[in-house]
């Protein structure tokens, strides 16, 4: 039976999603895949199937119909698979943690139960995306080594001292990683890396999108007192000029779609804009591909 690695790929919001597909396809040449339940390799074909199975024998509103947490993208490149979720941010571990707990448990038994499945995986990896915002790097990567220490009630994944030197943003222990969106490892988000790759491409229109988002128009409250507050303002005013900017490629659309489908970030500057092929190293050295 066909073997695939699989790489798990946790990120916080809509935006950091297209941000990673983008990486993957222009960078490391991966393919974007649209299977149904039954494609996918055991246990995913399982996993995906019982999920949703689980929740329609529920009686939930309309609104909760969008709420299975399935990955948002799929992508692959010969025997390596890559499935990004969209967690909802640091608050959701819980429901990360639960999804983590089903694979595991079906990934132990699918070499058993391929669940008419004709391929398996047989190596899978997990990654952690988060923003520094105001909390910054170390303070992060300790979060995350005591949100994610005991899955299914067992301390399965030991931490030690795991941040890389070679990069501040990023942390690898054995199957599992984070890294974390900044330029200067104490604040930020990935706006911070997204907005400048704007700029160069698209510099008439960037001005012309921050003078209208700087008009009286908003109120924008970048000195808070609160360190938080003053960091999500930041964050907020940058989405508000790149989600104005691609207004008119994408009208109506929302900032992932501008990122995912508008075109106003070259791929040329894509390729070659530092924070990118920071990341695209660390992904090679953990990930393998």
């Amino acid at each position: 039976m066909p073997e695939v690695k699989a790489l798990l790929v946790f990120c916080e919001g809509a935006h950091d999603v297209a941000f990673v597909g983008q990486v993957f396809k222009l960078c490391l040449d991966f393919q974007k895949v649209e299977w149904k339940f039954s494609e996918y390799p055991a246990p995913f074909n399982s996993l995906f199937k019982t999920s949703v199975q689980n929740h329609a024998a529920k009686d939930l509103s309309l609104d909760m119909t969008h709420k299975f947490f399935l990955p948002d993208c799929v992508f692959k490149k010969g025997d390596d698979l890559i499935l990004v979720f969209n967690s909802g941010g640091s608050s959701q571990v819980d429901k990360v943690k639960k999804l983590l707990k089903n694979f595991l448990t079906l990934l132990s038994q699918s070499t058993v139960f391929p669940d008419n499945s004709n391929t398996i995986v047989t190596q899978a990896k997990y990654l952690f995306l988060y923003d520094a915002d105001h909390i910054g790097t170390k303070a992060l990567f300790s979060k995350i080594k005591q949100d994610f220490l005991i899955i299914d009630d067992e301390p399965t994944w030991s931490f030690s001292n795991f941040v890389l030197s070679n990069n501040p943003f990023g942390a690898i222990a054995k199957d599992k990683a984070a890294y974390i969106w900044s330029i200067n490892s104490e604040n930020g988000t990935l706006e911070d890396i997204l907005l400048p790759m704007f700029e160069k491409d698209q510099e008439n229109l960037i001005e012309k999108a921050t003078n209208f988002v700087n008009s009286s128009v908003f109120v924008w409250e970048t000195e808070h007192i609160k360190l938080k507050n003053r960091f999500a303002e930041i964050a907020a005013r940058k989405k508000a000029i790149i989600t104005c900017a691609g207004q008119r490629e994408k009208t109506g659309s929302s900032m992932n779609v501008i990122i995912g489908q508008a075109k106003l970030i070259s791929d040329n500057t894509f390729l070659n804009n530092d924070s990118v092929k920071a990341f695209v190293g660390f992904i090679k050295q953990f990930a393998a591909i």
